[in-house]
């Protein structure tokens, strides 16, 4: 934890960073040129120490102004070598400036830079230590500098390349994110739409109901429209949380209900209340000794019975319906049949409701399959695997 803390604070505070880099270089500068008799030809007089000080001063402000600095820094460098001085630890301000375009700026502008700076600066070591001549000090002086540059290109270039793989690798990162919550949402839509056509179509139907027995039998007209009161304050419910769904930036719904759970399958029976106090006879049998799915395949299962109750509210609002649900020890099916033909004024299915099913069954491992009956009908039969559940 210290150790990642260390290397993340030049991050965090940039300019203090680079005024201690600035620092550290400024007395490595210094330093090389204070043994005269060591590292001098000659007596260090105030341009070498002004040279010094402007060949390392100026990086602090490198990553805001990385060309500017590199040419003052450079132009020191130069001055500083052609004052005589031959220390190489005055290279260690202008390798940092070199580096630093080479990792704000692309290649093709780095190198031509980091060759004109490599110049000037052989210019300047020419001519402090041999005055132009060609010396084998002033070669080994030139070809040690001019080496030590192109490390700093090729290093500053790397962790320019790494950098920018970085940069898209974490934005590939936050377009899958943002592209999974998408998809989440309009899955969570698609269900809340489900929910609230079904309930339409037990509203539709709870209101032609009491339309037609409004004026001949009041009591079934009365639970009628307290059904229409029931179904569209759940419907109203569930718009809510559909619209926060598409908007989250919505006001968050109040603690006790936000976190409400999901139906599955022990809250068909409430389900299939509702579908006969719409007008159709539904019956449910369960075979084989119940055994809970997962939360998400329960919810899929009762979404799927939903759907195909709504179906036959739609088209067949006069027959029988049936759900059976059969518990087996590798999976649970689950049957959703009809008798009786469809009404001949009902409205030809889109398909739309069929696909829905199906998606969610794959989502678990699970099958849908829906069709006609041989003896008439239709049925919806749905296969959950318990290992995908």
């Amino acid at each position: 934890m210290n150790s990642a803390r260390w290397t993340a604070w030049p991050q965090r505070y940039p300019y203090l960073a680079d005024a201690v880099l600035a620092g550290f270089v400024t007395y490595v500068a210094l330093l090389g040129i204070a043994p005269a008799d060591v590292l001098h030809s000659g007596d260090p007089g105030p341009v070498a120490y002004t040279a010094a000080v402007l060949g390392a001063a100026p990086l602090v402000l490198r990553r805001r102004y990385p060309m500017p600095v590199l040419v003052v820094v450079a132009l020191a460098l130069t001055t500083f070598y052609g004052s005589g001085c031959k220390t190489s630890l005055g290279l260690l301000g202008p390798l940092v400036a070199i580096y630093t375009v080479a990792v704000r700026h692309p290649l093709g502008r780095s190198v031509p830079v980091a060759a004109a700076v490599i110049a000037v600066v052989s210019g300047g070591v020419a001519y402090g230590i041999a005055d132009f001549a060609l010396s084998a000090d002033s070669f080994a002086g030139i070809l040690f500098g001019s080496t030590q540059a192109v490390i700093a290109v090729v290093l500053g270039y790397a962790i320019r390349v790494r950098g920018e793989q970085a940069e898209r690798l974490r934005h590939e990162r936050d377009l899958e994110a943002e592209r999974a919550v998408t998809e989440e949402r309009m899955r969570i839509a698609h269900e809340l739409h489900d929910v609230v056509a079904h309930h339409l179509s037990v509203v539709s139907v709870q209101a032609s109901l009491a339309r037609y027995v409004l004026d001949s039998d009041l009591e079934t007209a009365r639970e009628a429209l307290n059904t229409i009161s029931a179904t569209t304050t759940s419907s109203l419910d569930e718009l809510g949380r559909l619209l926060r769904v598409l908007r989250p930036s919505l006001e968050q719904p109040d603690a006790d209900t936000r976190f409400l759970p999901q139906p599955g399958l022990d809250e068909l029976p409430v389900l299939l209340e509702r579908v006969r106090s719409s007008g159709v006879a539904v019956r449910l049998r369960t075979e084989g000794e119940p055994r809970a799915l997962s939360p998400g395949a329960e919810l899929c299962a009762y979404r799927v019975v939903q759907e195909a109750l709504t179906n036959v509210l739609k088209h067949a609002p006069s027959a029988t319906a049936e759900v059976v649900v059969r518990h087996d020890a590798d999976a649970v099916t689950v049957l959703v049949r009809n008798e009786g033909a469809p009404a001949p004024n009902s409205s030809r299915p889109s398909g739309h409701g069929l696909i829905g099913m199906c998606e969610r069954a794959k989502m678990y491992g699970g099958t849908v399959e829906a069709g006609r009956r041989p003896e008439g009908g239709f049925q919806v039969t749905l296969r959950i695997p318990r290992s995908g559940d």
